[in-house]
């Protein structure tokens, strides 16, 4: 069966969804928050760049860990009808020192129809929010992670959750998803370019624990806050080696050999 992507603009399964169902969603959404909007905007805010099976959602459930966070995932991946407004109310939903967010490059583009994505950060970044920039080098992984995902029936494990043995990766979605997921960071990069941001870098800052540490120990310090000793919750869900989780590992292994530029990517 060939793989043919939904929405091309979305690579993650659970965000292809109706468009008019998500705009009623996202507006009775936009109506409740600014009925409930009672506390002052928070002193401190930030928004997390990222695309998915990044490292994102690890990232934002920690951070909302600590006392003085509220981090909330993904609250743009229903269309708003003022989407910079939207994220000022969220703000104001809870009482804390900090606020932060995840958003996708995808869901700008897909469901908020903003095309200037730079313009939108720099908007942000005179709001007052900070920018905080999570990538993943190796997108085989990361594809990996995403088909992953799909068949285990969930995007996040907290240890309770059972997930298949081995998937298969039709060479066809692999190169699409690689081609696009590359784009997106070349996109991504584009638009942080001449905002202040805190970067981190998936392989080099979140995978090692001692490094993990000291990623949270300075993004705390990038926020704000206090600085207090965080562990993540969730698990990791894709672990083991490609050769083990891949049952066509070998036909992948000769689809990357073919492409240089992809070489390192069997090697983590």
């Amino acid at each position: 069966m060939l793989y043919r992507p939904r929405h091309a603009l979305v690579p993650e399964a659970y965000e292809r969804r109706p468009y008019f169902r998500r705009l009623i969603k996202g507006a009775r959404q936009e109506l409740k928050f600014a009925l409930r909007a009672r506390h002052p905007a928070p002193p401190r805010k930030f928004m997390i760049f990222a695309q998915g099976r990044s490292g994102s959602t690890l990232l934002t459930s920690t951070l909302d860990s600590h006392p003085e966070i509220r981090c909330d995932d993904e609250i743009l991946i229903v269309p708003r009808v003022f989407p910079r407004g939207f994220v000022k109310l969220a703000a104001r939903q809870a009482p804390a020192q900090a606020y932060g967010f995840h958003v996708k490059i995808t869901q700008l583009h897909a469901w908020q129809g903003i095309h200037d994505i730079a313009g939108f950060l720099k908007d942000i970044e005179k709001d007052g929010w900070g920018i905080v920039y999570l990538w993943r080098g190796n997108l085989l992984r990361q594809v990996v992670s995403n088909v992953f995902a799909e068949a285990a029936g969930t995007y996040h494990m907290d240890g309770g959750q059972k997930r298949p043995a081995s998937i298969i990766l039709p060479l066809e979605r692999l190169a699409h998803e690689i081609d696009w997921r590359t784009r997106l960071r070349e996109a991504e990069q584009a638009a942080v370019q001449g905002r202040k941001f805190f970067e981190i870098v998936y392989e080099r800052d979140l995978q090692d624990p001692k490094r993990q540490a000291d990623t949270f120990a300075a993004l705390q310090d990038f926020i704000g806050v206090s600085g207090v000793p965080l562990k993540p919750r969730l698990k990791k869900m894709v672990v083991s080696p490609l050769f083990e989780l891949l049952s066509n590992y070998d036909e992948v292994a000769d689809w990357i050999a073919a492409r240089p530029e992809y070489s390192s990517f069997l090697e983590t």
